[in-house]
C-alpha cells in the first residue's frame, strides 16, 4: 500500500515538472547551456541584420564598380585631350584658310613650353660653317710635323749634328690634294730629305681648292722652309 502511494507521488511530481518545461518552451524562453536566453523576437532581429548586411554589401560593391568605371572614363578623356594638343601643335605649321602661313618652328612637348624660332632669326653663319683658311691649316700641320721630325728623324745616327735648312716645294691640286715635288736640305742629307718627303706625302692634309680668275680651281705651286737643329 505504501509503495503505491510513493509511486503516485513521484508520478505527480514528474508530470508537474514536465508541465513547467512545456510552459517555458511555449512561453518563448529556452535556456541554453551557456545561460543565454533565446527568444522568438531574437530570431526576427537576426534575419533583419542579415538582410541589412547583404544590402550594405551590395551597395558597397556597386560603389566600387562605379568608381572603377569613372576612373577609366577619366583616363580615356586625358588620352584624347593629349592627342588633341599634339594635333594642334603639329597643325601650327600648316597654313590656315584665309590666313597667313605660320613660318615658325615649334620646339617642345607642350604648348606652355613651346619655343618659336622664326626663319629670319637663322643666319647663314649659323647653318654653314665657313671653311678654314689654307694658311692656318698648313701652319698647324707644319708645326706638328716639325716636332715629329725632330724627335723621330734627327735622333737617327744617319743624320749628323748641325743646323739644317730644308726647302720643300709642293703643289695644291684643283681637288685640294697636296703633291710634294721636291725636298732639299742644306747641308745636304739624303736620309733627312727622304724621310721628310715620305712623311709629307703620307700625312699632308687636303686643302681648299684655289680658284683662278675664271672662278675654276687651278694648280698652285707653294714653298715651305724648315729649320732643324740637331
Amino acid at each position: 500500500m505504501k509503495g503505491i502511494v510513493l509511486f503516485t507521488i513521484m508520478l505527480l511530481t514528474i508530470t508537474g515538472h514536465s508541465q513547467s518545461l512545456l510552459d517555458a518552451v511555449y512561453g518563448g524562453k529556452i535556456k541554453a547551456d551557456t545561460g543565454a536566453v533565446l527568444r522568438k523576437s531574437d530570431s526576427l532581429k537576426i534575419k533583419e541584420s542579415m538582410a541589412q548586411k547583404i544590402m550594405a554589401d551590395s551597395i558597397r560593391k556597386d560603389s566600387i564598380n562605379a568608381a572603377i568605371a569613372a576612373a577609366a572614363v577619366a583616363r580615356q578623356n586625358a588620352t584624347v585631350s593629349s592627342n588633341d594638343t599634339t594635333t594642334k601643335l603639329n597643325a601650327g605649321t600648316t597654313p590656315n584658310s584665309g590666313t597667313t602661313p605660320n613660318t615658325g618652328v615649334v620646339v617642345g612637348t607642350s604648348a606652355a613650353a613651346a619655343v618659336t624660332v622664326t626663319a629670319e632669326s637663322i643666319t647663314p653663319e649659323a647653318t654653314v660653317a665657313a671653311p678654314k683658311d689654307n694658311n692656318k691649316i698648313w701652319k698647324a700641320f707644319i708645326d706638328s710635323f716639325t716636332t715629329i721630325i725632330k724627335s723621330e728623324v734627327l735622333s737617327s745616327g744617319k743624320v749628323k749634328k748641325g743646323t739644317y735648312s730644308v726647302l720643300i716645294n709642293y703643289e695644291i691640286k684643283p681637288d685640294g690634294q697636296v703633291n710634294i715635288n721636291d725636298v732639299a736640305s742644306d747641308p745636304q742629307s739624303s736620309f733627312l730629305d727622304e724621310q721628310i718627303k715620305l712623311r709629307l706625302t703620307l700625312d699632308a692634309p687636303p686643302l681648299n681648292p684655289v680658284l683662278g680668275t675664271n672662278g675654276q680651281p687651278r694648280t698652285v705651286a707653294k714653298k715651305q722652309m724648315l729649320t732643324l737643329v740637331k
